[in-house]
């Protein structure tokens, strides 16, 4: 997403910040099947041909889809790895998000829309 402007409204933006309970919730909303192998038959009577899929491949149902995941942030506290070296203590905040950019908001994923203050990972 690209620096937001003081008129700029995100729930009018198609940029959309979703949060499912978990992954495979998120992949049943925003994936489906689609064939890639068919199998060819003949009907020997008919001459009909009838294609019938055999294979299919999981892929997104909207073009921008920039999966995130779990987000992490900060605790506030400071741990120590066996090496003495510091780092911070991070904790994983509730669901799995994910970012759909499209051209206006799309009404069937409205119910997984949050509107992060500090998103994790934003479009550029």
């Amino acid at each position: 997403m690209s620096e937001m402007t003081d008129d700029f409204d995100p729930a009018l933006s198609g940029d959309m910040f979703l949060k499912f309970t978990d992954e495979a919730e998120m992949l049943s909303v925003l994936f489906h099947d689609v064939p890639t192998e068919w199998e060819t038959t003949t009907n020997e009577e008919t001459g009909e041909v009838t294609k019938t899929p055999i294979a299919f491949e999981s892929r997104p149902r909207f073009a921008n889809t920039d999966i995130v995941g779990t987000i992490y942030r900060p605790t506030g506290n400071t741990l120590t790895d066996d090496e003495g070296n510091e780092y911070p203590e991070q904790t994983a905040l509730d669901g799995f998000h994910v970012n759909v950019r499209a051209d206006e908001p799309i009404s069937e994923l409205e119910g997984f829309r949050v509107y992060p203050n500090n998103p994790a990972r934003v479009w550029l």
